[in-house]
Formats: structure tokens, C-alpha cells, sequence
């Protein structure tokens, strides 16, 4: 499956997915109390956001999290070995 397939799934369809075949990476906090986990999905990545109130806020998938500043900062890959 490709990034643009999983982006034109709808909520419940890639919810199930990255259940099924996600691999959790890592997980991240907002300056609002929100929880955003990263997972490894067909090698693309997809973000869970989570609402202070364990509500999914959204999930959007991303083609390579590692560009982004907010992730290298806190990002844990020994796991991943």
C-alpha cells in the first residue's frame, strides 16, 4: 500500500491498517496535553494524535518524520534493532 492509498482510506479503514501492521516508533506530547504517537506503516510513517481526553484527534500519515525537528529531539530508536 502506498502513502497516497492509506491517505484516501477513511477514518476506521486506517485506524484497522495500522492496528493490524503498525510498528510503534514513538510517541510525543503537545504544549496542549495532546499525545502524538508515531508508527512505521508500509514504510511510511503515521501519526496518531490523541486529546488530553484519550479521544483520537486525528491520524495522518507522512512520508519521512525524520525531516522534522519536533521528532529528532526526543526520538528513542534503540528499541527498533
Amino acid at each position: 500500500m502506498t502513502i497516497s492509498e492509506y491517505q484516501g482510506l477513511n477514518f476506521d479503514s486506517k485506524a484497522s491498517l495500522l492496528t493490524k501492521y503498525g510498528k510503534y516508533i514513538d510517541q510525543r506530547c503537545t504544549r496542549d496535553g495532546a499525545r502524538i504517537m508515531i508508527y512505521d506503516l508500509f514504510g511510511f510513517y503515521v501519526e496518531v494524535c490523541y486529546r488530553f481526553d484519550r479521544k483520537v484527534q486525528y491520524i495522518r500519515s507522512v512520508n519521512n518524520i525524520f525531516e522534522s525537528e519536533n521528532y529528532m529531539e526526543s526520538m528513542n530508536l534503540l528499541h527498533l534493532n
